[in-house]
């Protein structure tokens, strides 16, 4: 009964936020943050330690919002935040309800994750990129149990070092579409704080970054397992109708938001929720049986987004409290005195870029969400009269702190997914396997701004 409710409170949610961010209108404001509220309430029965906690700071802000006289104003903003982050993450995520049920997921993953030890590193870290572009996280938590099932031997133990070397090839493939790709929630959050920005630039930047920091990883792939024996597998078949299908689906997913926002001018984020939900529909529908009616196969879709559907909650309650808390937090702090006392006008724009991924990565050390500090940060970035970098690096400098905490922090949501899949500590994932490529990129995105502000 709780699940129901829950898919049905997640879907009266997406509908709601849709109509607000086209329509608009006081009831549409008050509906959709209704529906995150009760969504909280009911979700969080099945939550962890991590959402409680969040709910509780939210709470506390709440409180400290009223005590001010445009605290209902700062109120209802936030929450109208929340519940746009809460939608964009639930309607994008669904698309794993069909993907969990693909046999070209399957078998794409199991292709990728059976590869010779020579191109394994470049196979997972790809494919994990590759799919993480249109299933976002659900592209970890479908991959982490292939390489677990892949590393394990006939007699039923585990080959540790195959385990290590192929999350961690997955971690440092999947970490850097935070960078560029427009259905991730990083993407979404950065350009709806800057707007005055240049898009094509930041897509670019992104794309060629993430391809020289996977080189990176498996320069570091190759120097930490050198003296690993590399046997002579054989590849497996090429999977070409399942990456077919793939590319289909991805394509329809990216090309339908590209046309509906040039058509209407809808921004990238709210293309994607548009389209999003079509192509997991048409995806679902293709899944059936053979004989099967298309009606048949469903309404089948209803009982699997109830069994969706507490994950799904755990996300857009954890993600939607994030955007709230650094919201609020703005609004809380006297931001006014704070921005008019940061004279940065004598500060080298590198170095400001330099210590955004800084403040990120070490929040995240202390279970704070990117989410949160992007967005608090972003207010204190708007608030100041004269910035010392150009905004589109800013929003490239925020996104890569980002990315670096995907590996580097054990409170990340894709180091949290993989240890719920693997059941191997976030520490292990972080710190013991990829802090120090987390250092090397960081020097390296340092020598990147220092570059971008020279020219």
């Amino acid at each position: 009964m709780r699940t129901t409710i829950l898919a049905i409170i997640l879907l009266a949610l997406s509908v709601f936020v849709l109509a607000d961010r086209t329509i608009g209108g006081p009831f549409l404001d008050w509906a959709s943050g209704a529906a995150f509220v009760a969504l909280c309430l009911v979700g969080l029965a099945t939550s962890t330690i991590r959402e409680w906690a969040l709910l509780a700071v939210a709470v506390i802000l709440s409180m400290f919002l009223f005590r001010t006289t445009a605290g209902e104003a700062a109120f209802l903003q936030s929450l109208d935040l929340a519940a746009y982050f809460a939608a964009f993450i639930s309607l994008l995520t669904a698309l794993k309800i069909a993907a969990e049920r693909s046999d070209a997921v399957l078998s794409v993953g199991r292709y990728l994750i059976r590869q010779p030890a020579s191109g394994r590193f470049i196979a997972t870290a790809s494919g994990g990129h590759i799919l993480g572009i249109f299933l976002n996280f659900a592209a970890v938590s479908l991959m982490a149990p292939l390489i677990q099932s892949a590393a394990k031997h006939d007699d039923g133990s585990t080959d540790t070092d195959i385990e290590q070397r192929q999350l961690s090839a997955l971690l440092r493939g999947f970490a850097w579409i935070l960078l560029w790709a427009p259905t991730t929630l990083s993407q979404a959050v950065l350009l709806s704080l800057f707007t005055d920005i240049n898009l094509a630039k930041i897509v670019v930047l992104g794309i060629a970054t993430s391809i020289l920091m996977m080189a990176i990883g498996l320069m570091f792939d190759r120097r930490e397992w050198r003296s690993m024996a590399a046997p002579q597998d054989a590849p497996p078949p090429f999977p070409r109708h399942s990456f077919v299908r793939l590319a289909v689906v991805c394509g329809a997913l990216i090309g339908s938001a590209m046309v509906l926002q040039v058509a209407t001018g809808f921004s990238t984020a709210l293309s994607l929720m548009f389209v999003a939900p079509v192509v997991t529909m048409f995806w679902f529908a293709r899944q059936r049986p053979v004989g099967t009616p298309i009606l048949a196969q469903m309404i089948r879709f209803w009982p699997a987004l109830r069994g969706d559907a507490n994950g799904l909650a755990r996300s857009a309650i954890a993600l939607g409290l994030s955007g709230f808390i650094g919201r609020a937090l703005a609004d809380v702090l006297p931001m006014d005195t704070l921005t008019a006392q940061l004279d940065l006008t004598q500060v080298p724009g590198w170095l400001f870029l330099a210590a955004l991924p800084i403040l990120i990565t070490l929040g995240g050390q202390i279970a704070l969400s990117p989410i949160i500090l992007v967005v608090f940060i972003g207010q204190v970035i708007q608030g100041i009269a004269t910035l010392p970098a150009d905004p589109t690096h800013i929003v490239f400098a925020l996104g890569a702190g980002w990315a670096i905490s995907m590996f580097a922090s054990p409170n990340a949501t894709a180091t949290l997914l993989i240890s719920a899949a693997t059941k191997i500590p976030p520490t292990t994932l972080t710190w013991r396997w990829n802090l120090k490529y987390g250092a090397f990129c960081y020097a390296t995105f340092v020598g990147i701004f220092a570059l971008l502000e020279a020219f």
